[in-house]
């Protein structure tokens, strides 16, 4: 069996992936980020191997993927493992779990729940650049708002779960889409579609998910030229990430040991 797991600033979500789809469980991120290679250990015994997301900036070296900053977490877990994992920015899963289930190659993938992810899809294949590509949640978009991870005026400081009190009851009642940190979100993808030119942007997480997509798609298309295409779909699995893991360790890990 194969484990995914969504290492996130509030929430740690794990997605089992059997034959005939998912188990999933949720826990407290903060109860288990001491324990971490024990918590597996103890819950999921008999898995073969790991995939794992976890929100944090990573760069690319000769020995594989390190961590350089995770503003969203309260510590960053010890990755000692007993079994073959392999380890990823969440919002990278996010994008590829949405790249395989939506059926799109070229694919931007955006997280909005504690903070904002997002996760270049290219050919089908995680696009990392240095490492780090893809955090369009710490782009700036003006202001001296501080932001969690210490900038100022980052898409994060406007909008998402530190910068909105109460997010899912505003989306609800539809006072999310009045407020000017949505205005600068749909700014943010509009950029983004225009340097990438995806296919598609696929927007999750707690918060994200629950967003209406034609209200999206309908103010990203006021900043992005008439001759660029790009649908935009929410997709609302607050699982996503771990089942975007568990992908990636299946078609990393398991191919090559094949």
């Amino acid at each position: 069996m194969i484990l995914g797991i969504d290492v996130g600033g509030t929430n740690t979500d794990v997605a089992l992936m059997m034959d005939d789809g998912f188990d999933v469980r949720t826990f407290r991120t903060a109860e288990i980020l001491a324990g971490f290679s024990e918590f597996i250990e103890k819950y999921w015994p008999d898995v073969s191997v790991v995939g794992i997301g976890i929100a944090a900036w990573l760069k690319l070296t000769p020995d594989g993927l390190q961590f350089i900053n995770a503003p969203n977490l309260p510590e960053i877990p010890d990755l000692t493992l007993s079994k073959p994992f392999v380890v990823d920015n969440d919002a990278n899963c996010f994008a590829y779990f949405a790249s395989k289930t939506l059926g799109y190659s070229n694919l931007l993938g955006v997280t909005v729940g504690t903070g904002i992810g997002g996760g270049v899809i290219t050919e089908g294949k995680i696009y990392r650049g240095c490492g780090a590509a893809g955090e369009i949640g710490h782009t700036y978009v003006g202001g001296e708002k501080v932001c969690i991870c210490g900038g100022r005026g980052h898409l994060e400081a406007y909008f998402g779960g530190w910068a909105i009190e109460n997010a899912e009851k505003k989306i609800e009642s539809g006072e999310i889409y009045e407020c000017d940190g949505f205005k600068l979100f749909c700014m943010s993808l509009a950029n983004a579609v225009m340097i990438l030119n995806p296919e598609a942007v696929a927007v999750g997480g707690r918060i994200g998910g629950r967003l209406d997509s034609s209200l999206i798609q309908e103010n990203v298309e006021k900043w992005v030229h008439s001759a660029i295409e790009v649908e935009i779909h929410t997709v609302r699995d607050d699982y996503a990430v771990a089942k975007g893991a568990a992908m990636l360790a299946r078609d990393t890990i398991l191919q090559t040991q094949s």
